[in-house]
């Protein structure tokens, strides 16, 4: 009976500790999967003029892959961006602002874009 209960509780301790090893080298692979999505903020100039331009703005920029938030302040031009910088850059949400009509401290939509754009949203 002694011999049963040895058994048993060896069994038991060598679950509990491959358990834990098991756990503790999930942690180490969602560590370096985290190290390779690295979250940056960015912040860039973007012109715009009214609530249509702050929804077509985010809305575009949360279309680029990467892109987590999007949020565009319109009095002070600014949108800020929480991006996975090993799939998107600053450069890459520029140029997709900038084909849908919006100005960025990087590139400029084209005349026929920005034209195109409402009334209400011409900014230049």
């Amino acid at each position: 009976m002694k011999q049963i209960r040895y058994l048993f509780a060896a069994v038991i301790i060598t679950v509990a500790l491959g358990g834990c090893s098991n756990a503790s080298s999930k942690k180490a692979e969602s560590s370096d999967a985290a190290a390779q999505h690295s979250d940056e903020h960015v912040e860039m100039t973007v012109g715009g003029s009214c609530g249509m331009c702050k929804e077509r703005i985010e809305k575009t920029a949360k279309a680029v892959e990467g892109v987590a938030t999007a949020e565009w302040d319109q009095s002070k031009q600014q949108l800020h961006l929480h991006i996975d910088a090993g799939k998107t850059s600053r450069e890459a949400i520029s140029k997709a602002l900038a084909a849908v009509g919006h100005d960025t401290e990087l590139d400029k939509a084209p005349d026929e874009v920005y034209d195109a754009l409402p009334d209400c949203c011409k900014y230049r």
